[in-house]
């Protein structure tokens, strides 16, 4: 498999570290990530054809000898980039995380720079992962990163050739060996539906206000819907075609989804 690694926190951030460490032991890999934070970023592209790649050095603790590359661009932009420049265009699939925040959802790639990462690589005709963790799940990264390989080895095992599918993964800050992973549904993306004013500060020239955003669990949850997975504790696991109506639910796919364990 030739995988392109990516992320929306920048180059530097470890989550992204972790996860191509452990994808290079089940393939090719090569690591693009914008040149700084981008969370928020959605799908956004940045208008301009030329860019340039920066070689970027590992940090000392990582063994693998892989190419990784900053851009200073979006991160949909530069994993749109990463597939065609790695590998000489035959890239397989993108992973995008390791992300400190959940991203569920039906359309959390309008907001989500990871899953705008992973979502890329289905409009091009690819696998796309986007991996995210509860926001203060920063501890169980290497397990979340083993965790990964192995259900992408499922799904490599169950289809003759990477599915052209969405995989979005939101896990819990308990993660741990005896966390479950659960197939769901996207549910319904809160953050800007239930948002509101909560202070205003009028002055001449200007105006001062702080929001409160949708709280994920504030308008409750169906059972089949990712945000009742997190609830439970367990792994929230969705999988859509080019469409975020076209909900996986059948086989392979709950099988592929129990292999997500450290």
């Amino acid at each position: 498999m030739n995988l392109v690694v990516a992320n929306d926190d920048g180059i530097d951030d470890q989550g992204i570290w972790m996860l191509a460490e452990q994808l290079a032991a089940v393939g090719s890999v090569s690591l693009y990530a914008p040149a700084r934070n981008y969370s928020g970023a959605g799908m956004s592209i940045k208008l301009q054809r030329t860019f340039d790649l920066n070689s970027f050095p590992a940090p000392e603790w990582f063994s693998p000898n892989i190419p990784a590359f900053s851009v200073d661009a979006p991160p949909a932009t530069v994993a749109a980039i990463g597939t065609a420049h790695a590998f000489g265009g035959n890239t397989h699939a993108v992973i995008s995380g390791i992300n400190a925040g959940w991203n569920p959802g039906a359309e959390a790639y309008k907001v989500s720079g990871t899953v705008g990462a992973a979502k890329v690589a289905v409009e091009r005709g690819l696998l796309g992962i986007a991996i995210s963790a509860a926001g203060d799940g920063r501890s169980a990264y290497p397990a979340i990163a083993l965790a990964t390989r192995r259900m992408l080895l499922a799904i490599q095992e169950a289809f003759d050739q990477l599915p052209n599918v969405l995989v979005n993964v939101n896990i819990p800050a308990s993660f741990s060996t005896d966390s479950q992973a659960r197939l769901t549904s996207p549910g319904l993306f809160t953050v800007f539906s239930d948002l509101m004013l909560k202070n205003s500060t009028v002055e001449p020239c200007q105006a001062s206000i702080e929001l409160a955003y949708g709280d994920y669990f504030s308008s409750g949850s169906q059972p089949e819907e990712e945000l009742s997975a997190l609830a439970d504790g367990m792994v929230a696991v969705s999988v859509t075609g080019r469409s975020p109506g076209d909900v996986l639910l059948d086989h392979p796919w709950p099988a592929i989804v129990a292999e997500f364990r450290p």
